[in-house]
């Protein structure tokens, strides 16, 4: 099959391209910036949502992540327009957009089914790689995960699986509409810690922050406000909704196994996280 991959030089979107390559597809890696390096079976292709860029038709699939900055559906539905309708689009959204209608990923949703498109919504819930990329900068520096969460419980899930579910989606092996990746577990950044000083050796604590504490010190440390939008939107908001546990099933029917556990996921990646040890 040909599968174009947007946001192929992302955590999930390097993932996804590897397995699809893995698996002999034909992968066309969508970047905005077009890498100097090729892999042998992907083709890099210029990708901007923002400038109208995009590859001509001819996809069998396409992977379409949203950029966190970008919000307007607009943008997404002038990208999918050249393409036709009997494309498989698959969409990573995010956990619980089938009922909270504000989120950016629900406006996308809707576009993308009301355009006509063949489509695979992921709802996955929360990465554990957040642990390698946005939580890593305070990890090395201060040995610490700082955020405005209080004892708010979150339902870790790996790229690595998600990836997993949206090879499957792309490729026809998953039938239904949308999909929730959960592993039906939810744990607290405090046992989070617990589970690096356990599994890697590390020696990280967790450090609940007021909402104001938070916001200067992220600015302080040179976030921008848009990342600052997004670290609220995942671990401040939830914590004044309802919280729940969706059903694992479907994600183990795709993947043929449970999915990895955050002890499994920290093992795996136990010489970086050993290095988070107090000086």
């Amino acid at each position: 099959m040909n599968i174009l991959v947007t946001g192929a030089s992302g955590n999930v979107g390097r993932e996804v391209v590897c397995q699809l390559q893995a698996a002999g597809h034909q992968v066309f890696a969508g970047q905005r910036q077009l890498a100097r390096t090729r892999q042998d079976g992907v083709t890099p292709v210029q990708v901007d949502f923002e400038a109208g860029i995009g590859p001509a038709p001819g996809f069998d699939a396409i992977f379409l992540m949203r950029p966190p900055h970008l919000t307007d559906p607009d943008l997404f539905e002038t990208f999918l327009q050249p393409h036709d309708r009997k494309t498989r689009v698959v969409f990573l959204s995010v956990q619980g957009a089938g009922e909270k209608s504000y989120l950016p990923h629900a406006k996308i949703e809707k576009r993308i089914a009301g355009m006509g498109f063949d489509h695979v919504f992921l709802r996955p819930s929360y990465f554990m790689d957040n642990l390698l990329t946005t939580l890593w900068p305070e990890l090395e520096k201060n040995r610490r995960i700082y955020l405005p969460a209080g004892r708010l419980e979150l339902d870790w899930i790996s790229v690595r699986d998600v990836a997993t579910v949206a090879g499957a989606a792309l490729t026809g092996a998953v039938s239904e509409p949308a999909i929730t990746i959960c592993t039906g577990r939810a744990t607290g950044f405090d046992a989070v810690c617990q589970t690096l000083n356990r599994v890697a050796g590390a020696q990280v604590s967790y450090q609940p922050a007021s909402l104001p504490g938070f916001v200067r010190y992220s600015r302080k440390t040179g976030m921008g406000w848009p990342l600052i939008g997004v670290m609220l939107l995942l671990h401040f908001l939830p914590r004044f909704g309802r919280q729940r546990l969706d059903d694992p099933e479907p994600t183990q029917a795709v993947l043929g196994r449970p999915p990895e556990t955050l002890e499994a996921f920290v093992a795996r990646h136990e010489n970086r996280f050993a290095t988070l040890r107090q000086d």
